[in-house]
């Protein structure tokens, strides 16, 4: 588990062991004993890059039902029209999410129950969707908070919350489920800014302020928020004999549109020929999903992975990490405590 990796937490996040693992390192192949017969799996933003590759992936291991959760159900059903033509036998669906509304992520986890069989159960699922944004902007509705920590860590830590219930098996011959929430390499060396102990400063504020703005340093404090919470989440929550929670760190790729969403134009043109040089392909990075969901076991229950558990970003590890940790619950709680995510929760461990 990487709450046992902290003296490794430094050298894993440096940059050499990162150009070590890209330029040596391959993605190993999935077991062929994997296999997903009779499972019903979801992927966030599949309709393109990673999360397509992930869903196909998900498909070639016999999963019976893939549901391609999608901002854009005409993008989808173009995306889930050639899955279909080279997976004739899967009931593959294709439903709206969006992710930049609590509304949406609510209304799609209702469907879930409503329309999935085994009383709404979803065996696997990787939470991909997720953004990075050069600009400041805000979410149109709640506390109207800067969209990639509306997208990229409250809506999806919504959305891993009101899945857990989905999830727990019924019966022990089921087996534990598996939830891949998606990090980054952007969260090894993110800074928080501390608020103090003045309660009227809130750690989620603070990160949310148009003022020295800057888009990929702001995509990685999202991905360390969402480190920070599965780590609490599995410790404090869910137990890994009900459901894997994990985090997926696929690092750098290319072919996606996120180095063309967060920078300057000078930096874009670097880092998009850096990423083609260092980077993995899609469908490679993509299996790293399928590792940490379906290959990894409950030693990653926690954790932030490839196709081996990590070391958390080192400030984790840390006392200052720890308490902003803990705030950083506290706050997630309240702010989505609408959704009554602790009677969720509390209703998990019965």
């Amino acid at each position: 588990m990487s709450a046992n990796l902290e003296k490794e937490a430094v050298s894993m996040a440096s940059f050499a062991h990162g150009f070590r693992r890209q330029m040596f390192n391959g993605v190993p192949p999935i077991p062929e004993a994997i296999d997903l017969a009779g499972k019903t799996v979801l992927v966030t933003g599949s309709n393109i890059g990673l999360g397509l590759e992930c869903a196909r992936h998900f498909l070639r291991l016999r999963a019976s039902r893939l549901v391609m959760a999608v901002r854009s159900l005409a993008k989808g059903e173009a995306a889930a029209a050639g899955l279909r033509d080279e997976f004739p036998g899967a009931d593959i669906k294709v439903w709206e999410l969006d992710m930049a509304s609590f509304r949406s992520v609510q209304a799609f986890v209702a469907r879930c129950e409503r329309e999935l069989p085994r009383g709404g159960r979803v065996d696997a699922a990787v939470l991909n969707a997720g953004l990075g944004m050069f600009g400041f902007e805000r979410v149109a509705e709640g506390r109207r908070r800067e969209t990639m920590l509306q997208v990229n860590y409250l809506a999806t830590a919504l959305l891993a919350i009101l899945l857990l219930p989905r999830m727990k098996p019924a019966t022990p011959s089921e087996g534990p489920g598996r939830l891949t929430l998606i990090g980054s390499d952007a969260a090894l060396t993110a800074a928080l800014p501390d608020p103090g102990e003045d309660e009227g400063t809130g750690l989620l504020d603070s990160v949310d302020r148009a003022e020295g703005f800057a888009g990929f340093a702001q995509y990685g404090v999202t991905k360390l928020l969402l480190t920070m919470f599965v780590a609490r989440l599995a410790s404090e929550s869910v137990g890994a004999g009900d459901v894997v929670v994990n985090v997926a760190n696929p690092g750098p790729t290319w072919g996606t549109e996120l180095v063309a969403k967060t920078g300057p134009l000078a930096a874009r043109l670097f880092t998009g020929v850096m990423f083609r040089v260092l980077g993995r392909s899609p469908a490679d990075a993509a299996r790293i999903y399928v590792h940490s969901n379906q290959v990894l076991g409950r030693e990653s229950h926690g954790s932030y992975t490839e196709w081996l558990v990590r070391a958390w970003p080192p400030m984790m590890y840390t006392e200052e990490g720890r308490r902003l940790g803990e705030r950083l619950w506290d706050e997630t709680m309240r702010e989505l405590s609408f959704a009554k995510v602790e009677e969720v929760l509390e209703d998990l461990k019965r």
